[in-house]
């Protein structure tokens, strides 16, 4: 009763919220951008964090926990990597995810792509998002210093370290400089590697250079031999994917992460030219689905642990992606529409 009541509360806030910014957007001759509207989201539910007992604790369920490469998942949900804002991860983890991959991280401060770079779309009644943020973010340093004392840490659930690069050296760097400030000390984290990301230049370069791919895991190993997942894209043949799935499951303590946002043009999401400062962006929500399930379907055959990340939305899904071989269930946009979805999905592993 509780999570029906604040899930159609936050539903009606969030959309009375976007209505209002796209016409004041409109009057003030500003282009559309859905990405103020997130910010206020996201402060608003930070406003309500003193009364987190009331509006987001709920109890996980017993006997929904997975344990994969000696990290116990409370539950098989987790945030996917696309937010850093310790306040909202911890809104999540009080509602029961059972982790969360922090947002991308690189070597240098990073401001993105211009605006607009964030908007919704519907596709034959099919709501979705498309971002062409391109990895704005603090540089590793800084961002060491806020991770560091996060109070993330407090929930003692696995934290997902998303590490971006341009080339082997940028990963690498990044790793080891995690490793020797702090995270060493740490016990429940697992290093990410996005090397799949359709916003940024050279974005999946890595990931379509197998040989590359599997020469820096080789390196990765000398440094930490904490669990490491591949994010894969949704974009590449299945060939690509094979190899990728061939050299996780002949390294130590690899999963795969199927797989991240698929590239899509404006003119492909019906949206104007003007809507986004890039020709296209990254495109999530339910209209991925099926990539995401053939994804795991492929990957399944190498016996790996996988994420399945893309479009997830209900338990049938869940359904589905465990039939086929999923461990872990990764939510992103379902957050943003949503982030009661969390006890909701929690509630219903039973059924699975």
């Amino acid at each position: 009763m509780r999570i029906s009541l604040f899930s159609f509360l936050y539903k009606i806030v969030r959309f009375i919220v976007t209505k209002f910014l796209y016409i004041f957007q409109m009057i003030t001759f500003q282009k559309k951008d859905l990405e103020p509207a997130v910010k206020i989201g996201d402060y608003a539910l930070s406003l309500f964090f003193p009364l987190k007992n009331i509006f987001y604790n709920f109890n996980i369920p017993k006997d929904i926990n997975i344990e994969i490469f000696n990290l116990d998942f409370k539950s098989p949900l987790i945030g996917s990597s696309f937010k850093s804002d310790e306040n909202i991860i911890s809104i999540w983890l009080e509602m029961g995810i059972g982790g969360a991959v922090l947002k991308t991280i690189m070597k240098d401060q990073r401001t993105g792509n211009k605006t607009p770079r964030l908007q919704e779309t519907n596709i034959n009644g099919i709501k979705g998002l498309v971002n062409s943020l391109g990895l704005p973010g603090d540089g590793i340093e800084q961002y060491s210093k806020k991770l560091k004392n996060s109070k993330i840490w407090e929930y003692e659930v696995p934290v997902g370290i998303s590490i971006g690069g341009i080339d082997v050296n940028e990963y690498l760097d990044n790793i080891g400089f995690l490793e020797t400030t702090f995270l060493s000390k740490r016990k429940k984290y697992f290093y990410e590697l996005n090397i799949s990301c359709p916003n940024i230049k050279n974005g999946k370069s890595l990931g379509e250079n197998p040989l590359e791919l599997e020469n820096m895991l080789m390196k990765i190993r000398k440094i930490t031999n904490k669990p490491i997942s591949l994010k894969v894209s949704p974009d590449w043949n299945n060939q690509i994917l094979k190899v990728i799935g061939e050299i996780s499951r002949d390294n130590e303590k690899v999963l795969v992460n199927a797989g991240n946002t698929q590239f899509k043009t404006t003119n492909q999401l019906n949206l104007k030219i003007n809507q986004l400062s890039t020709k296209g962006g990254g495109f999530s929500g339910e209209g991925i689905f099926d990539r995401t399930l053939e994804m795991v379907t492929l990957f399944s055959d190498f016996k790996i642990p996988i994420i399945a990340t893309g479009g997830i939305n209900n338990i049938e899904q869940i359904k589905l992606l465990k039939g086929k071989g999923a461990s872990l269930y990764g939510l992103a946009t379902s957050l943003i529409f949503n982030p009661y979805c969390i006890p909701k999905l929690n509630n219903s592993f039973k059924n699975v």
